[in-house]
Order: structure tokens, then C-alpha cells, then sequence
């Protein structure tokens, strides 16, 4: 894996959110949304995109952690419930259905990642993961970034 010098999305913005300029956010979100849409065309889902899993280095962002990965025609059996719950596409949690990861829940897991970007710390912070997917499920979500 290629050395990446701020470390986890996560850990930069804990270090660096108060010198981030809207510049600086808006340019990690486009990277961001750049990389999956490139490997959405390559035919590849990650499915586990989370800020633990996106790497800066020198103010570009990398994504790390394919473990999770799938090729987009592989997906045609039910996914297992992985990566970080706060992250996950909500039609995940549903107890009956039969839902599959894919592309959608990337693009789920960008908007969760974007809404870190803008506010500077992981969402639903110190809520326990169950009452996580609960609320995540209802529909409960993090308060606009003014």
C-alpha cells in the first residue's frame, strides 16, 4: 500500500478541520466522488467505504480497503451486512428484504462521507450500534451542516 502522509480521512479531519477551507472540502469530496465513479466504470463496487478507509496524502485522497470489493456482475447473491454502520445503505438494515450492495450504496456512502467533510467528525458520534441501525433504518439521520 502506498504511504499516505495525513493518514485517514477520519484522523486528518480531527487534526485539520479547523484550517480546511470550503476549498479544500469541496476538492476531497470531488476526489472522492471521482475514484468510485472510476471504479464503478471498471465494474467494481467497494461496499465498505467509510473515512477510516480513504487516505490523504499531500491533499489527495486515496481509497484503500478493497477486502469488501465485488465486481458489478458478481453481486447476485444476498450481501452480508458489513462495513461501518453508519455508513451503510439503509435498505441494508431492512430485516425482509433481500437487498444487495451495489453501485447505489456507494454513492449512499459518498453523501455520508460528504456530510463528514462538511462538519468535520464521523456521524451518529457516540450512539451505540444497534440504537445506530435503528435509527439509521427509520430514517433518522445527522442535522444539516449550516
Amino acid at each position: 500500500m502506498e504511504y499516505a502522509d495525513g493518514g485517514s480521512l477520519r484522523d486528518y479531519l480531527k487534526e485539520n478541520f479547523n484550517s480546511l477551507t470550503w476549498r479544500n472540502k469541496v476538492s476531497f469530496a470531488y476526489q472522492l466522488a471521482c475514484a468510485v465513479s472510476f471504479m464503478h466504470d471498471e465494474g467494481i463496487i467497494h461496499r465498505n467505504l467509510h473515512s477510516g478507509n480513504i487516505l490523504i496524502h499531500q491533499n489527495s485522497v486515496k481509497l484503500s480497503d478493497f477486502g469488501l470489493s465485488k465486481r458489478i456482475e458478481s453481486l447476485n447473491t444476498r450481501s452480508q451486512l458489513f462495513g461501518i454502520c453508519s455508513y451503510i445503505d439503509p435498505k441494508k438494515f431492512s430485516i425482509e428484504s433481500s437487498y444487495i450492495l451495489d453501485e447505489k450504496s456507494d454513492v449512499y456512502s459518498i453523501g455520508v462521507l460528504l456530510w463528514e467533510i462538511s462538519s468535520g467528525h464521523p456521524p451518529f458520534e457516540g450512539i451505540e450500534y444497534y440504537a445506530l441501525i435503528v435509527r439509521v433504518s427509520q430514517g433518522i439521520r445527522e442535522k444539516p451542516i449550516p
